[in-house]
């Protein structure tokens, strides 16, 4: 959700950057509504759109999830410590009373008013004041303002109401009730409300004359009382700037080309969120939880070592009963990450014992047929030649024993220099599952140290301890040294 969040805010970032840069000085004032509103709801979406062949157009790595790590601290103290969802509740619901405020407050200003009835709107008289604002079909005009300013007052909240400007700030309050964390919200809405007076303001100036419009803005100051989700007349922060586009020389057409630029704007988006990896954590299941990613990282695992045990037999021969028990090993654990492949779980429920195998075999090579499809088909996933070898393996001989080294070695100085007393320092309790994901480099460097935990000080904490490792001789590939992603489940088990 954090992740989540942090996407939306960046998005937001860049549409805001691209609005100010390119779009907000140009007098195009209803084609910048509809960039805020749309790039507003957009940063929402982006971070759920994956687009496969972008996925495709990025070089592949090669990647091995290693096996659980399991951490089993005792936790001595009992603390409470509210979790993020707790503060982003309590933020809501002191927005929601924030807002709830603002409405009783206007609803106040509604019944001491008189009203006058027209026939799409209402006006509202309010005594003793010079407030001059509109909500929905609601004009509140204060009592005191000229006479000889009130038709201009109208004929510009009229535009307010006719365009429903009301539902694009009641939008925006929405939004910073639910994002009240995130600044970038205010700024949507600010943007949008200088909008909202550029445009009513451009349609009035349409029937009047420009000068004696903008001389009236300036006449005398008005009492203001500020409601984020009305359109006011008089708000002193706003009037230079709408004298200052009142005298602006209208932009050409040509340059409504300039919204082009959100193209590579969203694309750059797009590419961001499909080559993006995500993790999906289960904090609260204590059975082993694996992602879709990391299913897949396994899948592909099992299916080089397949393929490698496939390429070191002999082609038509019969497996020994040894090769025969591993190679159904690795069938077993390829069908239940694929149940849902009828082939491979066929193959995987139709598992005989080996003197079956050897019979059907003997069967298949003199009837000239394949006992199995799997074993004979070409898999498309790429194994490495050479494992990274961790320093103190080197003595190890084969590439099987190279691996085994490789893990208990992790594990170990996980297991060494993991701060566990964070059970009691942070209040954890439970299961904490952690993913944590890191590339050992061309150069045996550990590198793009990336951590899911449900507890910042854990991501923190699993980081640190990572970056600990050694310098590794690296992986090789057709001779070469290649970079290699690992994937690291660790499960803190809080006793």
């Amino acid at each position: 959700m954090i992740q989540y969040i942090i996407q939306v805010v960046a998005f937001q970032l860049l549409f805001l950057v691209t609005y100010d840069l390119f779009l907000k000085k140009e007098t195009f004032f209803h084609w910048n509504r509809a960039y805020l509103i749309c790039s507003s709801l957009l940063s929402f979406l982006l971070p759920f759109i994956k687009i496969e062949s972008f996925q495709n157009a990025v070089p592949q790595e090669y990647i091995i999830l290693l096996p659980e790590i399991v951490l089993t601290p005792h936790k001595t103290v009992e603390t409470i410590v509210p979790s993020w969802n707790w503060y982003v509740i309590i933020g809501i619901t002191v927005s929601s009373i924030l807002f709830m405020y603002k409405i009783v407050q206007l609803l106040k200003i509604r019944f001491r008013g008189n009203f006058i009835k027209r026939e799409n709107y209402i006006i509202i008289i309010i005594p003793k004041s010079t407030l001059a604002f509109s909500i929905f079909n609601y004009v509140f005009i204060g009592e005191d303002i000229d006479e000889t300013k009130l038709e201009d007052i109208l004929a510009h909240e009229l535009v307010h109401i006719r365009e429903k400007h009301s539902l694009d700030l009641l939008y925006f309050e929405l939004l910073r009730i639910l994002c009240w964390f995130n600044p970038l919200v205010y700024i949507y809405q600010k943007r949008i409300s200088e909008l909202h007076e550029y445009i009513a303001d451009a349609t009035i100036v349409k029937h009047k004359n420009k000068s004696d419009y903008y001389e009236k803005l300036l006449a005398e100051v008005f009492q203001v009382q500020h409601f984020s989700f009305t359109n006011q007349f008089f708000k002193h922060s706003l009037i230079k700037k709408r004298i200052s586009m009142l005298t602006k020389q209208k932009s050409r057409e040509i340059l409504k080309l300039k919204y082009l630029v959100l193209i590579p704007v969203v694309v750059i988006s797009l590419l961001y969120t499909s080559c993006e990896e995500t993790t999906v954590l289960n904090t609260e299941d204590t059975t082993e939880a694996v992602d879709v990613q990391a299913k897949k990282e396994l899948l592909q695992q099992l299916m080089e070592d397949l393929n490698a045990f496939n390429a070191n037999q002999k082609p038509g021969g019969i497996l020994s009963k040894e090769d025969y028990e591993k190679q159904s090993k690795l069938l077993v654990e390829i069908g239940k990450l694929v149940a849902d492949n009828n082939e491979v779980s066929a193959k995987v429920n139709a598992m005989r014992s080996y003197d079956d195998y050897v019979i059907a075999r003997k069967k298949s090579i003199a009837e000239g047929t394949n006992f199995s499809k799997l074993d004979q088909e070409s898999v498309e996933f790429t194994s490495i030649d050479k494992a990274p070898v961790f320093p103190g393996c080197e003595g190890e001989g084969t590439l099987e024993s190279l691996k085994d080294c490789f893990i208990q070695s992790i594990t170990s100085h996980i297991n060494k220099n993991f701060n566990t007393k964070l059970a009691n320092e942070i209040g954890l309790e439970g299961v904490q599952k952690i993913f944590a994901k890191f590339i050992v480099d061309k150069n045996g460097k550990i590198k793009e140290i990336q951590v899911r935990a449900p507890h910042p000080q854990l991501e923190v904490e699993v980081e640190r301890v990572l970056s600990l490792l050694p310098i590794l001789t690296p992986a090789e590939k057709d001779g070469k040294t290649v970079s290699l992603k690992y994937v690291l489940p660790i499960v803190f088990k809080v006793q």
